[in-house]
């Protein structure tokens, strides 16, 4: 009799929460179904704002950069002539010592050359008393000669002393001229033997910077052996590669004005003014273009601006350029195509690329002055595009 009752309770419960949830779903579908009807909302175009730029035609001087190094256009390698071994070394004959032309290096040992030379300068002394007394006997072969012409003439004396005479006379000519040449011989000997003391001396060739050091006191040297390395400081200059449009007219850009950066880590560790010297005869084909060269001064006291080596960026003007609007390169698209405002919409406008610049176009085309140029790049900019420019 318990158990039946709490069958019936239980059983209670769960209509009563059936009922509940039936009534809930049925007053869902009654709210959706009687829900008035709300009206569509057009959805709003997006508008972008967008950077500008105002066409202005112009004469314009485009500036470009490039990269080069800085190298020494004058370089030597310090080296004797001669054989030796090395007596002396100055104190000046060091890594990065400044020296000017034809300071003293280093020195052979000169005895034995020195000896040479003695030699010859004796040789040379005895040669010249030899010429001077062989004159004295040509000119006694020669009275002699002519006294027994006369006499011959007079049938004085025989023929054949007469041909004694002659041959005497001979001989006297001979050992005279013999003795001059041997002191030619002996004078080109002792140029020889001068030049060997003189390049027994290692002196700068010029004035400028030394590096590569490699000698001692003692050290036995072979002739052309390097023992150093010469910058003529004075010859800097950088050479960088500029494209084939600007090369075409380089013989016009010797003179003109570039600005030479020498950066380190972002930092412009030094900068100045030069002008371009010279140019290449042929292009860099590997390049793309043809290289310049530019002049590298030294500062007041005569030291470098820029050392030898270092990568330097040059900024250089590629030439005139007339009616020319200047944009940001961000206003190109397709590489022919910019887009102007009209009443807050873009249309396309076709233009020809005259020069390009760091960051900057310089355009002809289907422009007129006062036009508003989009500056801004823009995924798939388009004709008709709702924009509101920023700078108006």
């Amino acid at each position: 009799m318990l158990f039946a009752s709490a069958f019936v309770r239980r059983r209670a419960k769960i209509l009563v929460a059936l009922g509940i949830f039936l009534s809930g779903f049925l007053g869902f579908n009654y709210l959706v179904a009687t829900r008035p009807d709300k009206p569509l909302q057009p959805r709003a175009e997006q508008v972008w704002t967008v950077q500008t730029a105002i066409v202005e035609f112009q004469t314009a001087y485009p500036q470009k950069s490039a990269f080069g190094r800085v190298t020494a256009a004058r370089q030597s390698s310090l080296q004797f002539n001669i054989a030796g071994e090395v007596a002396e070394v100055a104190d000046i004959f060091q890594n990065g010592t400044h020296v000017r032309k034809g300071a003293v290096l280093a020195r052979l040992d000169r005895e034995i050359l020195q000896i040479a030379y003695d030699e010859i300068e004796v040789q040379l002394t005895a040669n010249a008393t030899a010429i001077a007394e062989l004159k004295t006997q040509l000119e006694l072969r020669q009275k002699h000669f002519d006294r027994f012409s006369q006499m011959r003439a007079a049938a004085v004396v025989s023929e054949s002393s007469l041909d004694e005479a002659r041959l005497a006379l001979s001989i006297a000519k001979n050992a005279l001229i013999q003795a001059k040449q041997q002191q030619q011989q002996l004078e080109l000997s002792r140029q020889r033997a001068k030049r060997n003391l003189e390049d027994a001396v290692l002196r700068a060739p010029f004035a400028g910077i030394i590096s590569d050091v490699q000698i001692g006191v003692g050290l036995v040297l072979s002739p052309t052996q390097a023992v150093g390395q010469m910058t003529d400081l004075s010859s800097l200059n950088v050479s960088f590669v500029v494209s084939s449009d600007v090369f075409a007219d380089a013989p016009n850009l010797i003179g003109e004005a570039v600005e030479v950066i020498w950066r380190s880590g972002g930092r412009a560790l030094s900068r100045f003014h030069t002008k371009i010297s010279r140019v290449e005869g042929s292009i860099e084909a590997s390049e793309g273009g043809g290289r310049l060269y530019a002049d590298i001064p030294l500062d007041a006291d005569g030291a470098w601006t820029i050392p030898e080596g270092a990568f330097v960026e040059v900024l250089y003007s590629a030439g005139r350029v007339d009616e020319v609007v200047e944009l940001p390169e961000a206003a190109l698209y397709d590489d022919d195509s910019v887009f102007i405002i009209i009443n807050n919409r873009t249309a396309r406008r076709q233009v020809e690329v005259v020069q390009k610049a760091d960051g900057v176009v310089y355009v002809r085309g289907a422009l007129n002055a006062g036009d508003v140029v989009v500056a801004t790049r823009l995924p798939a900019l388009g004709d008709g595009l709702f924009v509101r420019p920023s700078a108006l």
